[in-house]
């Protein structure tokens, strides 16, 4: 195995898609294999972007579990603020918690909430009103900031404290965090936010109190909404972790004898688990990637995953798409299966 994924890896770094990479494959009796390559440790610390959501969904779906919220409760009943704003409230009527793990809430898949004045609802309500809803799947920030807000609604407790409560405690799992406190074993992520900038004007969209393109931002979160509007702590992005923390989030999984936690792995609507993504670049499994580079991927069924850390926009070049490199290296890994080899 170690040979055909150093392949992969070197021929994408060569191909200057990202400057560094942390690699680890396991099942859940053993590790395949666990290797760094660039200037990064296989335990440093890296901006996991929208991986955050699976931490999110985690514990949405730990919370359903401990009977504090219902699958197919609807939104408003957790968040009752929702109720005060006219638009919104038309908006999001009927939607459940359901609705939002799988992206199916109606709303847009972006919008810099940061350019705006007020609170994340009365944002929202404003900006609800500008766009038609949606029908079906559209993959959306929003609705994972919205799990964020039932979570701190109905624990009473900050995203910090949750994280510590169920992942870290419950769970177990370490080297996990928002807004890390120190700055070392951490990956650069990216020269400020200039994609973001080119979003917001290709809307006609103002702010101009953008991040600047000469220095690295090292331990700061890169998404936009999470550092200028969530102050780096929010649901859909602002995790910072080592490939181990995933590992472990996989191993619980993957090992799991509860029905939900079994059922999130698997496609409830057009490409879409319950936080998990169904797609071919995740063969005979499920995934879920983070803008930054990052990615993890399950496949239950043949006991194996993949947690793969990089940081493809810590470039000065246009950032180059990582999915023929996750779909060749998971299919990489699941032929080396296949074949018998360890």
């Amino acid at each position: 195995m170690e040979h055909l994924i150093d392949n992969i890896i070197n021929k994408y770094m060569d191909e200057n898609y990202f400057p560094s990479a942390v690699c680890n494959i396991f099942s859940t009796e053993k590790v395949y294999y666990y290797k760094a390559f660039g200037d990064v440790n296989v335990d440093t610390i890296y901006d996991v972007a929208s991986l955050s959501k699976i931490i999110t969904s985690t514990e949405i779906l730990m919370l359903i579990n401990d009977g504090k919220i219902n699958l197919n409760g609807k939104i408003s009943s957790y968040l009752p603020i929702i109720n005060e704003f006219q638009v919104l409230n038309e908006r999001l009527k009927d939607v459940t918690v359901d609705k939002l793990l799988t992206h199916n809430s109606g709303l847009i898949d972006w919008y810099p909430f940061y350019a705006e004045e007020g609170t994340i609802f009365e944002i929202m309500d404003k900006v609800t009103g500008k766009y038609e809803k949606f029908s079906g799947t559209l993959y959306s920030d929003l609705n994972f900031m919205l799990l964020a807000e039932i979570i701190k609604s109905v624990t009473g407790l900050s995203l910090e404290e949750s994280l510590d409560k169920y992942i870290k405690q419950r769970l177990n799992i370490k080297n996990i965090c928002y807004c890390p406190s120190g700055r070392s074993n951490i990956a650069p992520t990216s020269y400020g936010n200039g994609i973001e900038e080119k979003m917001c004007k290709e809307r006609n969209i103002e702010f101009n109190n953008w991040r600047s393109h000469d220095k690295a931002l090292t331990g700061e979160v890169n998404d936009g909404n999470a550092h200028y509007f969530f102050n780096g702590i929010s649901g859909h992005a602002g995790i910072f972790a080592d490939v181990n923390a995933y590992a472990d989030l996989c191993l619980y999984y993957m090992t799991s004898r509860d029905e939900l936690i079994k059922s999130s792995m698997t496609e409830h609507r057009e490409g879409r688990g319950l936080g998990w993504q169904i797609s071919e670049s995740f063969p005979m499994g499920c995934g879920h990637t983070g803008f930054t580079g990052t990615s993890v991927y399950i496949c239950k069924d043949k006991n194996i995953a993949a947690v793969t850390f990089t940081n493809r926009l810590h470039t000065k070049r246009e950032a180059k798409d990582l999915f023929n490199f996750r779909k060749e290296l998971h299919n990489c890994i699941l032929n080396i299966l296949k074949k018998g080899r360890n």
